[in-house]
């Protein structure tokens, strides 16, 4: 559970930086901004000489900071160096961290390698290709790490959690150590039954599914299936167009929130940043969701309606022959999609076309609704009538 936790909050963090460093492609015209607060361009130097009252935002190719921070310090870049002092928290991206001087709050950090050979007063967070606590560097707080390869040769006061594919202590820890090597489990190795459970697992899914579909919405499962059967390369486009616009989506969606919570952050309003990111970090989960829930078992089941269509050439008759054809579909959807070799290939095509259906039935409803209504004239008769 605790691997889990911290690992959890790892990812969190990684998410966190990247959001930050892509708010960098927003970068202004200018090199400083806020009198000074928010700093862009190819290098950012904040000289040893300069004391920033408040806190500070760098974002640049390569960063270096010398200087003393009364405050947090956000930097993103290439190559991030903290040479100085920073009297609240450090939050950092990039693809080299470097923290020689002093934090007296939390570092969160994320890079490609990232070294500690400074003071960190209270928790560090970090995660990364290479991580090296140094000989020097002294972290009162915990230390959370997952990365590639963790060396710990520094003293942390307090407890480490740490995940990766390598570490290494020469250090001392105050508190506990909770360590997690990323090696293969002989009980994670697949059994030979497994393939046949998961099968079984998506076909009872599918029926489950699929039956409240053609229960609760007949119209729009009907239309999809519709589609796909008259217009089969229409629901291919819809299917390629659906992937790019969901990808489309989350990038946008990403960018305003970042946007966003820089601009209300930088003007103090801390708490309607929070409220947009949290707002926004729910929209696309559930957006995600329910794209996920559609390539996982929606597709699946439009093509597995369409083949109880074919198999009933009859009609589909009565609700209970209509839930057994369709069973009979969702077994060969099942079956074909687990086939070694080309059970992939076959998964996307059912995913593509499947998802693509559904797509244009969505798009003709939302055309449907958004068409203004024209209104009748009087008959002709009446209208000719003097």
């Amino acid at each position: 559970m605790a691997r889990r936790l911290h690992l959890t909050r790892a990812a969190g963090i990684i998410a966190a930086l990247l959001l930050i460093g892509a708010a960098a492609s927003v970068a202004l015209a200018q090199d400083t901004a806020l009198d000074g607060k928010l700093r862009v361009g190819e290098t950012v130097l904040v000289p040893a000489d300069e004391t920033i009252d408040g806190d500070l935002y760098l974002a640049a190719g390569t960063v270096t900071m010398d200087g003393t921070v009364d405050g947090d310090l956000t930097a993103t870049g290439g190559q991030v160096a903290v040479n100085g002092t920073v009297t609240g928290d450090v939050l950092a991206a990039g693809g080299m961290i470097s923290i020689v001087g002093s934090v007296e709050g939390d570092l969160r950090t994320a890079g490609g390698q990232i070294s500690i050979s400074g003071d960190v007063i209270e928790d560090t967070l970090a995660a990364g290709g290479q991580i090296t606590i140094a000989s020097t560097g002294t972290i009162d707080g915990d230390l959370i790490v997952t990365g590639g390869d963790v060396r710990m040769a520094g003293a942390v006061n307090g407890s480490i959690e740490a995940s990766g594919g390598a570490y290494e202590r020469t250090g001392t820890v105050g508190g506990t150590e909770n360590v997690f090597i990323g090696e293969a489990d002989d009980d994670d190795e697949p059994s030979a039954t497994e393939p046949l459970d998961n099968a079984v697992g998506h076909f009872v899914t599918l029926l489950v599914l699929g039956g409240l579909a053609i229960w609760l919405i007949p119209r729009a499962i009907n239309g999809a299936e519709s589609a796909l059967r008259t217009r089969p390369f229409l629901s291919l486009g819809g299917g390629l167009a659906a992937i790019v616009g969901y990808i489309a989506f989350v990038i946008v969606a990403v960018l305003v929130i970042v946007i966003l919570g820089i601009v209300f952050g930088v003007l103090s309003l801390e708490s309607i940043a929070a409220v947009t990111v949290l707002t926004g970090i729910v929209v696309i989960g559930v957006v995600s969701f329910l794209f996920g829930m559609a390539v996982a078992f929606g597709g699946d089941i439009v093509v597995a309606l369409l083949v109880a269509r074919l198999a009933g050439r009859g009609g589909m008759g009565t609700r209970w022959r209509e839930l057994i054809l369709f069973g009979i579909g969702a077994a060969v959807v099942v079956i074909a999609t687990s086939l070694p070799v080309i059970g992939g290939i076959v998964k996307l095509g059912v995913v593509l076309f499947g998802l693509g259906a559904l797509a244009v039935v969505a798009y003709r409803a939302w055309r449907g609704r958004s068409r203004p209504t024209v209104p009748q004239g009087p008959p002709a008769a009446e209208a000719g009538a003097v």
